[in-house]
């Protein structure tokens, strides 16, 4: 299989509601944070991990083909945009992942607004957890990312030959869409994550002909 093109695929992503992916924490404070969201360490700004962003795109279009587990058939569009969940039954198939999604960061307009509004890029939300047999309830405290900030998200799509690529295209921009109507990390279904993707550039990179040119067959 040899590697065609590259597509450079940028988009804007507003976030609706407040959003939750957890990181870790070293050390348990009392009244603190109950299982603080994930940052970027050296700017202390929240962001949204490619893998979060990759699981939630793969997920929701596996849901809605039916599936029950991650696919594992190999020739699908969905094995063929995301890479192929390992099964004995198709181990024999090689099937390489064309997708990559990096982690999506602020946009610079919403660190300015952080900064005035929230010093530390997040809003702090109070929640009762309800013991349904004893009746008591269980203060928690959680922190998450507020509506109205945007990321930017960026996601490279390779293209080999004999590739359908306006088929992939369809498929990729299908997941962004039933994301929307889904969510992203989190208690989604307590309102959390809900966001909506704007469409940026996409760049393309002719791989086969800037590598004929370099590389001269002998």
């Amino acid at each position: 299989m040899r590697l065609v093109k590259i597509l450079n695929i940028k988009k804007i992503m507003k976030v609706k509601t407040g959003i939750r992916i957890v990181g870790s924490d070293e050390e348990i404070r009392i009244g603190g944070i109950d299982n603080s969201i994930i940052k970027d360490p050296l700017t202390g700004y929240p962001y949204i991990p490619g893998s979060s962003l990759k699981g939630s795109l793969r997920s929701i279009l596996e849901i809605s083909k039916g599936k029950t587990e991650p696919c594992s058939c190999g020739v699908c569009p969905i094995c063929k945009i995301f890479g192929k969940a390992n099964n004995k039954e198709t181990e024999d198939l090689r099937e390489h992942t064309r997708i990559i999604v990096r982690d999506a960061f602020l946009t610079e307009n919403s660190k300015k607004i952080l900064n005035e509004v929230l010093p530390f890029g997040t809003e702090i939300k109070k929640e009762n957890t309800i013991d349904r047999v004893k009746g008591t309830a269980k203060p928690r405290t959680f922190d998450r990312i507020p509506k109205g900030v945007e990321f930017e998200v960026n996601i490279v799509l390779k293209i080999f030959e004999g590739d359908d690529e306006k088929e992939l295209m369809k498929v990729l921009d299908l997941a962004f869409k039933l994301v929307e109507f889904n969510y992203i990390g989190s208690s989604g279904s307590r309102g959390y994550g809900q966001v909506e993707f704007v469409d940026g550039e996409i760049k393309e990179f002719d791989v086969k002909k800037e590598v004929d040119e370099v590389i001269k067959e002998q």
